[in-house]
């Protein structure tokens, strides 16, 4: 592999360490600094602003005072894991607690090879033989309307329905049924790119008003924590409401008040008082998704809410343990995918197909593929009869869109401008190509194949220091929207070239700079650079600072995301 550039660097002026946080804040469009840099659980707006979330809370407790058997249906992934273990640990045990009796709830999770995402025909006739009366949906169900109709016409089914999803055109047409969502009916909501589970703990936010308990946001508001694993793994921006919400879930997280959580952090060699959004999004987060993806979801579900620690350590180890075959998996995939795209990596889009890939891991491939080459990336796997497909876009070609132009050949699709997922029969596969490359032709121009890497700061090799790391970290919890900030150093002078790792795929560089001392570069995953770059040459990075603690030493050090030869 190779980190050398193919990006437009779009550079910003020369700035201090001393101005740092107000010039990157000011790149970044945010004008309040004091209110980012103190993050507050009282600039969150209430649920009362979500609309119908009051609705939905009364015919939930309806349900609660008549008996009714309830059934969460959530997704997959760590979004729909998270929201089915808060709602269904608040109805259980905090509700059932308030209201002095046991409620009828359980958790239901399709599986993702067998079931597909979302509502179906076999995940309501699942539910239907649990004895659902009533249905909540959690992350899904937002395009589901007409079997949604169905199932309360033809067996008598309630649904309350919460989504965050891109929701259809038709939605307000003819809806007889309560839909909470930040999009419903016309974005009520201040912020509508929030989480699935977010909106899940807004309508606990309105079933505690309505039940007579405290509702008021706090940090010790519970399931805050799962929020934010939530809001970082899906990709939300980490700015304002998300922001917050991230800020003082990671306080829970660390604080240690969720005992599967902790157990999850012991098995991924974590320490519990440094965990921060990179961690959620990199570490804790894939091991959840991994049971969505090739194991079983319920079973993080039951060690979310489960208050016995040697259950909570089984379920951990386990999840560990497929996170590692989900690697393993992927990894193959990928190499095979490769193969399989040849010439048309020249494409505007790329779209491969493999026999009998895992379904639970044709998002990361995609994922891979569009982030190696710059283009929106389908990848689909065949199984009788029927092709199951993730993909994955750029910015400026809403792929959830560009697949509604194609609708009449997909069974079922949804997801967001930049992911979705989507299905067919394999008869209409070529058509479907046709179509989807026609509407990326039309759609998608040159420049917006060629990727732009906007660079937040540029510095001298001498402003690389730990004055620069704490500054930085004020920023903190980074992820989409408010990233790390990329630094450019450039003319930098390779004095000594160092391959490590056990494969001998990444690589240390010492370099004389700007400054008297000399300035560490580490590559990873480089094995064709280590091959390019040697003592003498001149190059310029792109990347980001952090610090190296070992045996009581603290190095500073420039982890390389770009380079490329001084011209």
């Amino acid at each position: 592999m190779t980190i050398k550039s193919k990006s437009n660097w779009i550079l910003p002026k020369r700035t201090t360490v001393k101005d740092l946080i107000p010039f990157l804040l000011k790149r970044r469009g945010i004008k309040d600094i004091d209110s980012f840099l103190t993050p507050t659980l009282e600039s969150v707006p209430s649920f009362e602003k979500l609309y119908d979330s009051k609705r939905a809370a009364k015919e939930i407790l309806d349900a609660v005072k008549n008996e009714l058997k309830i059934v969460i249906h959530g997704d997959f992934d760590a979004d729909g894991i998270s929201s089915v273990s808060i709602l269904w640990e608040f109805l259980f045990k905090e509700l059932g607690k308030h209201l002095g009796k046991d409620i009828n709830v359980v958790p239901y999770i399709p599986s993702r090879v067998d079931q597909g995402y979302g509502l179906s025909e076999s995940s309501l006739e699942d539910m239907l033989e649990l004895g659902a009366q009533m249905v909540i949906t959690v992350d899904c169900g937002i395009r589901d309307k007409e079997l949604i109709k169905r199932y309360m016409d033809e067996k008598g089914l309630l649904f309350v329905i919460t989504d965050h999803h891109q929701p259809p055109e038709d939605i307000l047409e003819d809806l007889t049924y309560t839909v909470v969502h930040p999009m419903y009916p016309a974005k009520e909501y201040p912020q509508t790119e929030i989480c699935g589970a977010f909106v899940t703990f807004l309508l606990i936010q309105a079933l505690r008003k309505e039940s007579g308990m405290e509702y008021e946001f706090s940090s010790e508001s519970n399931g805050l924590d799962l929020v934010a694993l939530a809001t970082v793994t899906d990709l939300m921006p980490l700015l304002e409401v998300n922001r917050n919400i991230v800020y003082w879930g990671l306080k829970q997280i660390r604080e240690g008040k969720r005992l599967g959580m902790n157990e999850l952090v012991k098995v991924a060699g974590i320490e519990r008082g440094e965990i921060d959004s990179y961690h959620l999004g990199y570490i804790l987060g894939p091991r959840i998704n991994a049971a969505g993806r090739i194991g079983a979801p319920l079973d993080a579900v039951k060690m979310f809410v489960s208050e016995k620690e040697d259950v909570c350590k089984k379920i951990a180890d386990i999840l560990n343990e497929t996170n590692y075959q989900r690697q393993y998996m992927t990894q193959s995939s990928i190499e095979e995918a490769e193969g399989l795209i040849g010439e048309e990596v020249s494409e505007k889009l790329l779209f491969v197909v493999g026999n009998d890939w895992h379904e639970g891991i044709v998002g990361l491939v995609a994922g891979k593929l569009n982030e190696k080459y710059h283009r929106p990336t389908l990848v689909g796997t065949r199984a009788n009869g029927k092709v199951r497909c993730s993909a994955r876009s750029i910015e400026g070609f809403n792929i959830t869109q560009a697949l509604s132009k194609c609708s009449e050949y997909l069974e079922k699709y949804g997801g967001h401008a930049q992911a979705a997922g989507f299905s067919l029969e394999e008869k209409k596969l070529e058509k479907f190509t046709k179509c989807i490359k026609e509407v990326a032709q039309e759609e998608i121009t040159d420049e917006m194949l060629t990727k732009d890497l906007n660079i937040d700061l540029l510095l001298d090799s001498d402003d690389i220091s730990k004055t620069l790391v704490e500054r930085i970290d004020l920023l903190k919890p980074f992820g989409n929207g408010n990233s790390k900030p990329l630094i450019a150093l450039t003319d930098l002078v390779i004095f000594k070239k160092q391959v490590m790792g056990k494969l001998g795929n990444h690589m240390k560089l010492i370099c004389k700079g700007s400054g008297v001392d000399l300035i560490t570069l580490i590559f990873f995953n480089c094995d064709e650079d280590i091959q390019e770059i040697n003592p003498d040459d001149v190059i310029d990075v792109v990347g980001s600072v952090g610090i190296n603690s070992w045996n009581g030493n603290e190095e500073i050090q420039f982890l390389v995301k770009e380079w490329k030869f001084k011209v």
